[in-house]
């Protein structure tokens, strides 16, 4: 997979003179892309023009977007090292009783081994 690049052109006075839309005078050009697995297909998608605001919007909007999906992000890692967490308190109580309690091994490998809800 390619990672896209992203880039941002200014066009001159020249180029916007007799312009249906001089407004829109900042270019956003992508770079290459793979749409699939072939190695031998690259698109080169077309640049758009757009106007200073609107790249001002688009740039606080996926900000929050960004925001939005790291908050998402650290909320499943507290979940999950919660989770952890009490498997490996429960684990260690089973140990710790030297009569080690086999369903709840059990339970504690298996919420190890696949990540969900807690079960009890």
């Amino acid at each position: 997979m390619l990672i896209s690049r992203i880039s941002l052109r200014l066009l001159t006075s020249e180029e916007l003179v007799s312009d249906p839309f001089p407004d829109a005078c900042v270019e956003l050009a992508f770079g290459p892309a793979r749409p699939s697995d072939e190695a031998d297909m690259v698109v080169l998608p077309k640049p758009v023009r757009i106007t200073p605001t609107d790249l001002v919007r688009l740039r606080v909007e996926s900000g929050l977007a960004l925001g939005e999906i790291r908050a998402e992000v650290q909320c499943a890692e507290t979940a999950w090292r919660q989770q952890l967490s009490c498997w490996y308190g429960d684990g260690r109580l089973a140990v710790e009783a030297r009569a080690p309690d086999i369903s709840l091994l059990q339970r504690v490998l298996d919420g190890l081994r696949n990540p969900g809800p807690v079960s009890t």
